[in-house]
């Protein structure tokens, strides 16, 4: 066996848990809760629709969309070893113990974890307020439309774009194809994922798309173009990286492998690219009258909009 295939997500797991578990002051209920939630986690992986690049590390398995897939599932009780009586759904309160459980063993991991709101959880950070969201934008707009624009601040001003027309999370941005936008770009459709709080199904919705987002959709399709001539095989996601990057995971010499530009993007990229972004506009506007620091986390700007979908299909059930 190669150390390629020695190094997976699920094994990383197995030692993070090992080493929680083995500590003096981790209670036998506590142990027992981290083994359930390690153990729905390996029957999640395997199955049919679970994020593949979840995969490669414990980082790639704690990132934002696999977490939600997994919460979903489970909170559907679609992970279950056992028959059950009544409807097999979970309860708010396991919901929070898996959810706590994640950060212990992604601490136990050396790993961060990328959570989604708690459920019950009444106390929600204030979004972002109109003014804060014209002034990024404006921001954006400015950089991306100068001669010689990098390629990440076009992608992030169309992405920004997206998430306040459609009010898209991380993960939903990340699974866009380039066949979900209109020819002419007025619409673009969305498959929402429920969150752990929710058991509804996933619902398909139209969005119209504002003049900004188009063009700034525009910009970022003819970038799109050039970075992923180097790319072996066609990709269709909407969002590509703009550098290359390491995969997570190590070749047969031990060698980090180095993912090339124009691949599809992660949510965990895309978190950290909003994030610096961020870091970037909160030092230039200090001073700037009605400027207030943004937050790091694209949850907080997508909450402060409430975009109503021109269509919405919900699955049947089967």
């Amino acid at each position: 066996m190669t150390t390629a295939t020695r190094i997976t997500a699920l094994e990383q797991l197995d030692r993070a848990l090992l080493r929680v578990t083995s500590r003096d002051d981790t209670s036998a209920s506590r142990a027992r809760q981290l083994r359930w939630v390690a153990g729905e986690l390996r029957r999640a992986v395997v199955r049919e629709g679970f994020p593949a690049e979840a995969r490669a590390s414990l980082a790639d398995l704690l990132s934002a969309d696999p977490v939600g897939v997994y919460l979903d599932w489970a909170a559907r009780g679609e992970l279950r070893t056992r028959a059950t009586a009544g409807p097999g759904t979970s309860t708010v309160a396991s919901i929070r113990v898996r959810m706590d459980c994640l950060e212990i063993l992604a601490r136990a991991g050396g790993v961060p974890v990328d959570l989604p709101e708690r459920p019950g959880t009444q106390e929600l950070k204030q979004p972002v307020g109109a003014r804060q969201r014209s002034l990024l934008q404006g921001w954006l707009e400015a950089g991306a439309d100068r001669p010689g624009a990098g390629a990440g601040r076009v992608r992030l001003f169309a992405l920004i774009g997206m998430v306040l027309d459609t009010g898209a999370r991380v993960g939903e941005l990340c699974a866009l194809r380039l066949d979900d936008l209109a020819p002419d770009l007025a619409t673009v459709t969305v498959v929402r994922r429920p969150q752990a709080r929710s058991l509804a199904a996933p619902t398909t919705e139209v969005h119209e798309l504002s003049s900004h987002t188009r063009a700034a959709l525009q910009r970022w399709l003819d970038v799109r173009e050039e970075l992923i001539v180097g790319v072996e095989g066609s990709t269709t996601a909407l969002w590509v990286s703009v550098r290359g990057n390491h995969a997570g995971v190590l070749d047969a010499d031990g060698q980090a492998r180095l993912r090339p530009p124009g691949m599809p993007l992660m949510p965990r990229g895309l978190a950290r690219a909003y994030t610096k972004t961020v870091v970037q506009v909160n030092a230039d506007m200090v001073g700037h009258p009605g400027w207030e620091p943004l937050p790091y986390r694209l949850e907080q700007l997508r909450r402060a909009v409430e975009p109503r979908p021109v269509e919405a299909v919900k699955p049947h059930a089967t």
